[in-house]
């Protein structure tokens, strides 16, 4: 499966990621699904990893090889300009054509929240400046289509109000979003998912819907969009 999740803080994409996870386990009989949703902010290593029962996959990296606590406080003290430059050699590395030419390439957010996070919170990326995350954004659409043309793109959006509560709910160490930011965000990943090069697509909102119901919804909606290796797996 190729597929890009994307959206908001608190709409649910960590949740949806992990039931998907669990959706391939049981109907494809993978035996390990990872995510790279390590994008944004100060959380730039280590993936999501849900392997089924019993299975000792590895993808190689191990709790020393990832990121401490304090290489994060040194991330967010960079100097703009410093931190693009991360960013951008980090998205590249994800463009790479033997990365992408696997049968199960999963993303969360990737350049996408860089479009919308880097020109509000960490002072670069404008229009029209070097860093411009908006014209990039659509540069790596076109990278990401020469080497994963079938890649889907998955919008997941609920209504402000509903993210609010969440993040009052649940607040997170170290979130990027601000409460006051909310509606504007929101709005900024609706642009970016109508603006995107991705043409195969579609919205989930989870505003009122159970994770088990919006798991139900993703299913319905990427089964047209499942690869030939997909459907061998299911069958």
């Amino acid at each position: 499966m190729r597929l890009l999740l994307i959206g908001c803080e608190y709409t649910g994409k960590s949740t949806l990621a992990r039931n998907i996870s669990r959706w391939m386990i049981e109907t494809m009989g993978v035996s390990l699904v990872r995510w790279h949703d390590h994008f944004v902010v100060p959380r730039l290593d280590g993936h999501t990893i849900i392997r089924a029962e019993g299975s000792d996959a590895s993808i190689g990296k191990t709790e020393h090889d990832l990121n401490t606590e304090e290489d994060e406080e040194q991330i967010m003290s960079l100097r703009p300009n410093v931190l693009e430059q991360l960013q951008r050699h980090n998205i590249w590395r994800h463009l790479h054509p033997r990365l992408l030419e696997v049968d199960d390439v999963l993303f969360v957010n990737f350049y996408y929240a860089e479009a919308v996070y880097a020109p509000l919170y960490h002072g670069y990326g404008e229009p029209d400046s070097f860093a411009d995350r908006y014209e990039r954004a659509r540069e790596w659409d076109e990278e990401l289509l020469a080497y994963a043309p079938d890649m889907v793109l998955a919008h997941v959006t609920a209504d402000p109000a509903a993210v609010a509560q969440r993040m009052a709910t649940r607040p997170r160490v170290r979130g990027i979003l601000k409460q006051q930011d909310i509606p504007s965000v929101l709005d900024r990943f609706r642009e970016e998912y109508e603006a995107g090069l991705i043409e195969r697509k579609f919205t989930l909102d989870t505003t009122d819907t159970t994770p088990e119901q919006t798991l139900g919804q993703f299913v319905d909606l990427i089964r047209p969009h499942l690869s030939e290796v997909d459907r061998q797996r299911m069958r």
